[in-house]
């Protein structure tokens, strides 16, 4: 079935599922925004995320993990989804981890519907294309109309331009500095997003099944990923980084690989995972034999996989 998330926490501290009925939404008493206890640096940072909650353990053993860098192994998407968001007032937030807006909309993907609960901001982009990262990424969160535990993000690049922001992030600007410190929130009557959803329906997007990119890392989503950015102006960049800083996390092993956290555990030590050694064509290895004295790289000691340098004595 398209979609499952497969763990669910009972309750999400500001993270990228804000809104959803499977992530319980706690508000502060004086009616502010609940500020994120997870962050990008230093012991609540990505690396250290499975020890802030018992929920969080995907994030150091999960081997489908977001985001990732999109190479030619990651398919493009049979299908364009359609979206339908009606003009409507929003609430835009500044959550510590992360700026958002509150906004309701209709997405149908993949036979089934969906529900647009909200959009947030990475600064600089968490998904890379080819390993280029870009200076922003959006994420449109989206929940099964029928099942709430269908979980789809479309993500939409955004690349910097010396011309005008695309109208969303345009409309968004005025209100930042109403947003600026964590916990902050501002209505804003309207937001034009016909752009946007041109360009989600009509561009090419790559598909493929991970997870959340923040606690508690939840695999079973399906991401669809813009394969062309849309426009930022500098200024409306450099507004938005100096709000939201850093909040971008690194880029996870391939798909169906092991955890990196899992690798770095063991790095340096007897059990390391080792990165494949490209084959020598048998013919250039016939060409070359090697001689006394010269300096060689070791593949494989006792049947197990390596890569050090050794020396022919014989």
């Amino acid at each position: 079935m398209l979609l499952k998330a497969l763990l669910i926490a009972s309750t999400a501290s500001a993270t990228c599922l804000h809104g959803l009925s499977k992530f319980k939404r706690q508000e502060p008493a004086e009616g502010g925004v609940e500020v994120g206890t997870f962050g990008y640096t230093g012991l609540i940072g990505p690396l250290n995320w499975a020890s802030l909650a018992p929920e969080n353990e995907a994030c150091k053993t999960g081997k489908n993990q977001s985001p990732i860098n999109i190479d030619a192994k990651v398919a493009l998407a049979t299908e364009k989804p359609t979206l339908d968001i009606p003009e409507q007032p929003v609430e835009f937030e500044n959550l510590g981890t992360t700026i958002e807006v509150i906004v309701n909309g209709t997405t149908k993907f993949g036979g089934s519907d969906f529900r647009l609960k909200q959009f947030h901001m990475h600064t600089p982009s968490e998904h890379r294309v080819n390993d280029e990262y870009f200076p922003l990424e959006v994420h449109m969160v989206h929940e099964g109309v029928t099942d709430p535990n269908s979980l789809a993000v479309i993500s939409v690049l955004f690349q910097l331009t010396t011309d005008a922001s695309n109208p969303l992030l345009s409309g968004l600007q005025p209100h930042l500095a109403a947003i600026a410190t964590p916990g902050t929130k501002t209505e804003i009557e309207s937001l034009d997003f016909a752009s946007l959803i041109e360009h989600v329906q009509t561009t090419e997007l790559f598909q493929y099944t991970g997870s959340l990119t923040t606690p508690p890392c939840a695999e079973g989503l399906t991401f669809l990923v813009t394969k062309q950015p849309l426009a930022i102006d500098v200024n409306t960049f450099n507004e938005i980084k100096s709000i939201v800083k850093f909040n971008s996390r690194y880029s996870q092993n391939s798909l169906g690989e092991e955890n990196l956290v899992a690798v770095a555990g063991v790095a340096g030590t007897a059990q390391q995972f080792n990165a494949p050694v490209a084959e020598q064509p048998a013919a250039a290895a016939e060409a070359a034999p090697v001689t006394k004295g010269q300096t060689i790289t070791i593949t494989e000691l006792h049947g197990k996989p390596t890569n050090v340098v050794g020396v022919v004595v014989k």
